[in-house]
This record gives C-alpha cells, sequence and structure tokens, in this order.
C-alpha cells in the first residue's frame, strides 16, 4: 500500500471517466488509513471525489470513481496506477464516514467540511512560522497559514528540503490533522502545550518544541542582472572609468579610517526560500591596521562565518589590503557603479554609492559603500539563482571604534 500512496502522490492526469453527480459520495475526503488484514497503515492525505467522475489526490487527477448505490458498490479506475483501481463494497457511508471494503484491503475516509476547517483554524492561535532548536543537526520549521495550507522545511549542514499540504485543527481534541508529502508531522499531531510564543507536538511518540519566528522586516531584493551586462557586443568591459567613481578611490584615506575602527558588526540574513523568510545571525568581523606596513587586514564576514562560529581547526577567511589591492570588492571581478542611496541599517543612516558587481557560480553582488566612512559596507546583498543557489543580506549593526 505504501507504493500505491506514494504513486498517486506523484500521478499525472487520469483518462477520461464516467459521470456521477448528486451522489453523496461526491465531495472531498480525507483518507485516514488502510487495513491490510492484521496490519494499518496510517495515509492521512485529502481525496475528491469529484461530480464530474473524476478522483483526485492532493489536487492531481488520478482515475475515475463511480458508485451504484443499489448494489452498495464503489469502483475506481485508473490505468496508472493498477493497484487502486478495482470494485469495492460501501461498508459505511455517511455525511461525516466512508468505508470501502475490498478482497485484501479495507479503506477508511472522514468528509471534509471546508468552513468548519476554516473557521477553527482561525481561531488555533497557529498561523505563522514555528521553528525548532537544533536536533540531531536538523532544524525544522512549519508554516501553517489560513485558511489551511500547510509547509514544512528541514534544515541540515547548508541542505534544505520542503514538503507542502494542508492542516485541520480540532480544539475540542486539541490535535492537528497534516496532509503532507513529507513523513514528518504527516497525519495527526497532538498539541502538548501552545502559547503566543510556544508550541509543542506530538507526532508518531516524538515530541517537538517550536518557538514563534517573527520574519524579518527585510525586502527581497534579487539581482537582476548578469556578468554579459558588463561587456558590450565585442566583449569589451564597459565601466573601466566606474572605477573614479567609487568614494574609496583613495587607499590612505580607507587605512585613516579603518585605524579608529576595532570590529564591525553585522545581521546576517539568509533567505531560506522554503519559508520565504530570512533567518538571522550576528557576524563580527576584526579589523586590524598596520600604518608601518601600511596594510588593512579584515575578516571576511562576506564569507557567512565569523571567528565564533568556526572551530579551532578551521582558519578564519580574512582580506588583506594594500595600496595595490584596496578593499574592493570582495572578490576581483566585474563591477559598475549604480548611482547614490542614503540607507538606514540599525547602525544608522548612511550615504551611499552603491556598486553592483559579479562574484563566482554566477553570483551576483551588491554593496552600499558608505561616503563618508572609507572601508566601511553599510550593506551587501550576494545572490547565487537556482536550486542549488543563496540569497544574503549583510546589514550593519555596529562601529565599534
Amino acid at each position: 500500500m505504501r507504493q500505491i500512496y506514494l504513486l498517486l502522490l506523484i500521478v499525472l492526469l487520469g483518462s477520461t471517466g464516467l459521470i456521477a453527480k448528486n451522489v453523496p459520495v461526491t465531495g472531498k475526503w480525507l483518507f485516514t488509513k488502510v487495513e491490510m488484514g492484521e496490519k494499518t497503515e496510517d495515509v492521512y492525505s485529502d481525496v475528491n471525489f469529484r461530480e464530474d467522475g473524476y478522483a483526485e489526490m492532493g489536487g492531481t487527477v488520478f482515475g475515475t470513481w463511480k458508485y451504484d448505490k443499489k448494489k452498495k458498490l464503489f469502483t475506481i479506475e485508473s490505468e496508472m496506477i493498477k493497484e487502486f483501481s478495482g470494485e469495492r463494497k460501501v461498508e459505511k457511508l455517511n455525511a461525516e464516514e466512508l468505508i470501502l471494503k475490498g478482497p485484501k484491503v479495507k479503506m477508511f475516509f472522514i468528509k471534509l467540511d471546508e468552513e468548519k476547517i476554516k473557521a477553527e483554524n482561525e481561531n488555533s492561535g497557529l498561523e505563522g512560522i514555528w521553528k525548532t532548536g537544533n536536533i540531531d543537526g536538523v532544524v525544522y520549521s512549519i508554516v501553517f497559514t489560513l485558511p489551511n495550507k500547510f509547509i514544512s522545511s528541514e534544515s541540515s549542514d547548508g541542505s534544505n528540503s520542503k514538503s507542502k499540504g494542508e492542516w485541520i485543527y480540532n480544539g475540542t481534541d486539541k490535535t492537528i490533522i497534516i496532509t503532507t508529502s513529507g513523513r514528518k508531522f504527516r497525519g495527526q499531531n497532538k498539541i502538548v502545550a501552545i502559547n503566543k510564543t510556544e508550541l509543542k507536538l506530538e507526532n508518531k511518540e516524538e515530541t517537538f518544541s517550536f518557538t514563534k519566528f517573527e520574519k524579518p522586516d527585510i525586502k527581497i531584493e534579487r539581482l537582476t542582472f548578469s556578468e554579459d551586462d558588463f561587456y558590450d557586443e565585442n566583449g569589451d568591459y564597459k565601466y573601466s572609468e566606474d572605477i573614479e567613481k567609487l568614494p574609496w578611490e583613495d587607499y590612505y584615506s580607507i587605512l585613516e579610517s579603518l585605524s579608529k575602527v576595532k570590529q564591525l558588526v553585522y545581521n546576517f540574513n539568509v533567505l531560506n526560500t522554503n519559508i520565504d523568510a530570512f533567518e538571522t545571525k550576528t557576524l563580527t568581523a576584526n579589523i586590524a591596521v598596520d600604518s608601518d606596513d601600511e596594510t588593512v587586514t579584515f575578516d571576511n564576514i562576506f564569507k557567512g562565518i565569523d571567528r565564533t562560529s568556526i572551530s579551532d581547526d578551521e582558519e578564519m577567511p580574512v582580506i588583506k589590503s594594500d595600496s595595490n589591492n584596496p578593499i574592493f570588492p570582495f572578490e576581483d571581478n566585474s563591477f559598475r557603479v549604480a548611482g547614490e542611496e542614503e540607507i538606514t541599517t540599525p547602525a544608522g543612516t548612511f550615504n551611499c554609492t552603491v556598486v553592483e558587481a559579479t562574484g563566482d557560480f554566477d553570483e551576483k553582488i551588491k554593496l552600499w559603500m558608505i561616503n563618508d566612512k572609507p572601508g566601511i559596507v553599510a550593506k551587501a546583498i550576494k545572490d547565487t539563482p537556482g536550486d542549488f543557489g543563496h540569497f544574503f543580506v549583510f546589514e550593519l549593526v555596529k562601529i565599534i571604534y
């Protein structure tokens, strides 16, 4: 039955079907479980027996159905999933429950009242994003949106997985039924505790403690330029003269500015595209100026790490700058000046020169270079598209002198 269920989740449009109008089976049901002899397997997926005779699961048509009321026989036809096809006796059918019994399996359904589900969900207090701490190297995030959409996300060592479904809250039993393609949280979840900031769920004898996650107020500004934009049709670089527009062209002004600075503190905001929200941590960069050698050493926290987040056997990446290798940009790649802009970060309001640049592996970079604080970036975006890409936003929080 497990194979049948997995196939149902990915099945495409089925063939044309028989018309089945004005019968009590019509409508949306929750397919809860299957009994196979002495074995019971939970399913928890929505099934819609449509009036036009099509049957769909999770919004995807997988076949057709018909119900012979006189003989109390229910038939499903599916060319793509032959194991689900067949004729079964309707053992029980009322406004709340449907049980189909075949030669080898018994299938259980509960009728879904969408208006009742909407009202219950609205009063549940569950709407929003909830996150666990680190559980054996994995952070779980779950999202409840109204009226009934559900997303779960698992983050581990830079990799993310996502599953979608629906949720049904029962205020009387203090439970949540979740229908999702992922196995984690699927089925009936017992609410052990809930308040405005904390949620504890029990699922399959496993308990999860969540904290309400408040989205940082950060604009998602995906970068749309490409490296081709920096070159003309002959392949010649178009922005050679833009170096004269940079506010830090004089290297000795950078030395003087940064000689007064010990550390720069940034918020590192990582877009979790699974839940469409940023996750934030603080990074601190150490600054060291050697006046004799006329060099600057700058912890490259723009790699997404700082000295507190690496192990003892790792080496902190640094930017070492001299008059022949100024602090711009983070990598030696193409750039252009896009204009000037006043922006506000947690560290204050700054007049900045805005620079667009390209990085490795199709990465796009946008910098806000503070005009009167040479060497200090107020904000940076690093954006790489694709399934294995990223979207990072760095915002200056504090300048420590």
